[in-house]
């Protein structure tokens, strides 16, 4: 498009989101143009200073805006603003992805067409006639009226389609039907079934409720049935792909699109699971390393993935903190830099700096994490027992988040971490179904410099000299505020698979079951399994320097699988024992370390023999 783009980051202590001194230096260097990508929507001060500056400011944010109120930037692109967008769970990649896509849809020549389905029917012995009018392959209308309805009806449905390209489906049926409803008069429209037809052979010669009945979509999606709809599916599908060519871009950054959908933890429903699936199709779309992403290539080799197929755990659990490590660390800039160099050396540099970042990010994780947490349990007591905060010198801003999840899971209460440095402190709040963070963060809004989130995820700067007011005003508002009882944390069993089931499925189709339903995650958890009556045949306490898991071999079907039981140590010699043999509750993982087919089991629960 013409463009010299540069990109910025936050390095350092530096705060996130627009940082006002950039925007003075660029304004200087004559930059015309900012475009913010997951920041933005709550940066009005910012943004102001651009528009003085004589810079545009484009939006490309996911957070929750203020409530009835937007910055004024030239555009923003969010789909959590109020009837904005039908899917609120897009990450900020994939919102810029939305955009490419739609940059796309805007070179070809589907690009600012409009035109109309047309379809009439008989409901006994009433003439119904119904239409859709299409914009960008968008339904931007719809109108429906019947035989019973007088002359204003007529004149409304052809005010409705005027000007408009006509398609029905079907002519030799409906041309008759449509020119009864206007006394007879000439109809112009085009048959789509033609164009259908010659797409998909198989449809030749079917109905349009025929074609619906066989609709996957109007079967699972209820408003996605009616012949209608189902035309206006078919010919988006069929539009669509005569222009698939234009999309070639898009669809080459769709595995950047898993790798952020997922280390954001966004929902793996609704469109999300589409673009994450087909990221982990580009990711392993061929067995060749050579025609992966270069930097992504290498952080594979550096995490043992590079031979195997990669999931969604894979990405979730060994990709996404090693790549956020860079941003914990006040290193944003080497993310970014891996994944633009075109360098194969210095690739591999930056990929062993990220490697080294992430190993620094685990060892301050878990020293602040003993520093903090007795405090923690002191400020449980004094929020009686609903929030925790922690503030502490040490602690880098980058960690805040990582601690926070930690507190609130290991306490069962909101968590607010706050790093302190000098007169300026910054924090972040992580909660649980029961409270929303931004209800927090808004009541708490008078204290604090700036603020913004999502419901159960937050960050905050605040001057350190109102930290203990902070705290005093959270005591004042719990006591005014009521929150329901967090969503009780139950394990479900997907299915029972007994050792014969195990063993006629077999290790392909056990894999075949896996990968079918993939992508796992937020919203959508991996499989989970019950097999009564496994053997344990090995058990050991591992894990430093606190052996606190356990690895087992069992029985399963008519093999032996190694396991693993993450912070199972105190099930040893109970439950868990050689020769013992137990209910088993476990998912199936891929198991990197003994190869790339390999898998192991993660055990979630354990109990005697015969318990129900």
């Amino acid at each position: 498009v013409g463009l010299n783009p540069e990109w910025r980051v936050p390095l350092g202590d530096e705060d996130y989101g627009l940082n006002p001194q950039v925007l003075v230096e660029k304004a200087a260097e004559d930059v015309t143009l900012v475009i913010t990508v997951d920041c933005g929507v709550t940066d009005f001060p910012e943004i102001k200073l651009a528009g003085e500056l004589g810079m545009d400011v484009l939006v490309f944010d996911h957070h929750m805006p203020r409530e009835d109120e937007l910055p004024d930037a030239y555009a923003i692109i969010n789909p959590k603003i109020p009837d904005s967008y039908p899917f609120t769970g897009l990450c900020a990649v994939a919102v810029v992805s939305k955009f490419q896509w739609a940059l796309s849809l805007a070179g070809t020549e589907i690009w600012g067409a409009e035109y109309c389905f047309v379809q009439a029917g008989m409901e006994g012995d009433k003439l119904t006639l119904e239409a859709l009018r299409m914009r960008n392959l968008v339904e931007t209308g719809r109108i429906s009226i019947s035989s019973e309805g007088g002359e204003t009806d007529r004149s409304r449905f052809l005010q409705f389609i005027q000007g408009q390209p006509l398609y029905t489906y079907g002519t030799a049926g409906q041309v008759p039907l449509i020119s009864s409803f206007f006394g007879g008069a000439d109809v112009h429209v085009m048959d789509a079934a033609v164009e259908i037809a010659e797409a998909f052979p198989g449809f030749r010669g079917r109905s349009l409720e025929d074609l619906e009945k066989g609709s996957r979509l109007a079967r699972y999606f209820p408003e996605n049935a009616g012949a209608l709809t189902t035309l206006r599916n078919l010919m988006v599908t069929l539009h669509t792909r005569a222009v698939s060519g234009a999309f070639e871009s898009w669809r080459r950054g769709l595995d950047l699109v898993a790798l952020g959908t997922l280390a954001d933890l966004m929902p793996l429903k609704d469109e999300n699971r589409i673009m994450v699936r087909m990221g982990l199709n580009r990711l392993n779309v061929s067995d060749s390393l050579k025609e992966r992403r270069a930097a992504l290539r290498e952080l594979l080799i550096r995490q043992r993935l590079h031979e195997g197929r990669i999931g969604t755990t894979e990405i979730a659990w060994q990709l996404c903190p090693l790549i956020n490590a860079s941003g914990r660390m006040g290193r944003a800039d080497v993310g970014v830099k891996l994944f633009l160099e075109t360098d194969q050396a210095r690739i591999a540099s930056l990929a062993d700096e990220l490697v080294s970042l992430n190993k620094k990010r685990r060892a301050l994780g878990e020293e602040y994490w003993e520093k903090i947490r007795p405090g923690a349990y002191n400020s449980k007591e004094a929020l009686g027992g609903r929030m925790v905060i922690a503030a502490d010198e040490g602690v880098p801003r980058g960690i805040t988040g990582i601690l926070a999840t930690r507190l609130q899971k290991t306490m069962e209460a909101a968590a607010v971490v706050i790093s302190v440095k000098g007169e300026g402190a910054s924090g972040s709040i992580r909660c649980d179904s029961g409270m929303n963070a931004l209800d927090w963060l808004e009541a708490m809004a008078p204290l604090l410099d700036d603020f913004g989130g999502h419901p159960q995820a937050g960050g905050f700067r605040i001057s350190s000299g109102k930290i203990e007011n902070l705290k005093k005003q959270t005591i004042k508002w719990l006591e005014k505020t009521s929150h329901a009882p967090a969503e009780p944390d139950i394990l479900s069993v997907d299915a029972e698979l007994s050792h014969e089931e195990i063993t006629r499925l077999g290790h392909e189709g056990l894999e075949g079951l896996l990968e079918r339903l993939e992508p796992y995650g937020e919203g959508f958890k991996p499989l989970t399994f019950l097999t009564r009556s496994v053997k344990i045949y090995q058990a050991d306490l591992v894990g430093k320097p606190k052996n606190n898991h356990l690895k087992l071999l069992v029985s399963l079907g008519s093999n032996r699988w190694p396991a693993l039981w993450w912070d199972g140590a105190e099930r040893y010699g109970t439950i868990i024992r050689k020769n013992a043999e137990v209910d088993l509750v476990y998912r199936v993982d891929r198991d990197p370390w003994r190869g790339p087919d390999a898998r192991r089991l993660t055990v979630l629960e354990a109990s005697p023999c015969g318990l129900k």
